[in-house]
């Protein structure tokens, strides 16, 4: 990969984590807990509501520590390997998918292995 293609990447991460910190403290702001006494549809309503917010910050932290292990590939020099397969992923997958860490073929094999343990074994794909 070119260095300069790793630059964009990194600048792409930085930007994406100081996005997810700001994502962070919005979302603890809304994850606080009123104490004022609430009927049971208002208690229910917050707890929902409650629920959603805790949804949206495990994704945004899986999303984090995505992009904290990408940055820590550039400056081990190993972002755009295969953690599978240890070839070089395609620019044009890291492009629509900055923090994949497969390439496109182990990337399909993976899903449909999970897709075959799913279904028990019963699904068989035709190539």
């Amino acid at each position: 990969m070119r260095k300069s293609d790793l630059v964009k990447f990194k600048k792409i991460f930085i930007e994406q984590r100081e996005q997810l910190l700001m994502n962070f403290s919005v979302l603890d702001s809304h994850l606080m807990v009123n104490p004022e006494d609430k009927d049971e549809v208002d208690q229910a309503n917050a707890d929902i509501e409650q629920s959603i917010h805790m949804q949206l910050k495990n994704r945004e932290n899986m999303t984090l520590q995505k992009v904290n292990d990408a940055l820590r590939k550039i400056e081990d020099g190993s972002y755009g390997e295969c953690e599978s397969c240890g070839e070089h992923i395609e620019i044009r997958r890291l492009q629509a998918r900055p923090t994949a860490n497969m390439c496109i073929s182990c990337k399909e094999e993976e899903e449909k292995q999970s897709a075959s343990m799913v279904l028990g074994g019963r699904f068989h794909f035709v190539h």
